[in-house]
């Protein structure tokens, strides 16, 4: 047991931290919730119907969509494109290896060699879809409080709210990979796999994938 923690160790903190959190969003954003409700003069929601309300499954869905496409978009990107200096890009200056497989043993070779991509692709779509899912609902639901009409989901994906929300979390995410790309060329931390080796120079480039 101690060496099967060990080994997955990263993983088992990362998923714990992301159950404590959104443990923790879903009875803060109870709480936002039946605030907004008691303004508007409305009864409070328990928390296990919160749960269930879009208001609740718009702000995961709209946060996971925008990580998923951070990680997605490096993962493609950096498969054809460069950042000299960075750990994580392949090095400008050797050509890649282009290996013709004249025999596949196994029809399904492509897919396999670009399922990382695929997946994250599988998963932004799906998130998105929840996103919009949710965020229509959402949105109702803040317009039941002032007496307006309820819209269809294909009216709010062409709302000024929906995109609002969407490009808030895609710039973001895109400002934090791109800063990591940049930084990883200068800044150092020692025994991670995700930064050069301290004493590499800046010039490195691809260490990363050594």
């Amino acid at each position: 047991m101690i060496k099967i923690i060990r080994d997955n160790s990263l993983s088992i903190v990362l998923f714990t931290l992301f159950a404590i959190c959104i443990s923790a969003q879903s009875f803060a954003g109870w709480r936002v919730q039946n605030e907004n409700l008691a303004a508007h003069g409305q009864a409070s929601l328990g928390y296990w119907h919160y749960l269930s309300t879009g208001t609740f499954w718009e702000g995961l869905a709209s946060n996971w969509q925008a990580a998923v496409l951070q990680l997605g978009s490096l993962i493609v990107l950096s498969s054809f494109l460069y950042q000299r200096g960075a750990p994580h890009s392949l090095d400008p200056r050797k050509p890649k290896n282009k290996q013709k497989q004249r025999e596949k043993t196994w029809p399904l070779t492509w897919i396999y060699s670009n399922s990382l991509s695929l997946t994250f692709l599988l998963l932004f779509v799906l998130s998105f879809v929840l996103h919009a899912l949710s965020g229509a609902s959402a949105y109702n639901e803040e317009r039941s409080l002032t007496g307006r009409s309820p819209i269809s989901i294909m009216a709010f994906l062409f709302s000024a709210k929906f995109w609002s929300i969407t490009l808030q979390t895609w710039q973001a995410e895109y400002l934090v990979i791109a800063l990591y790309v940049v930084l990883t060329i200068f800044l150092r931390q020692e025994n991670s796999p995700e930064s050069k080796p301290v004493k590499a120079r800046d010039e490195t480039t691809g260490e990363a994938n050594k």
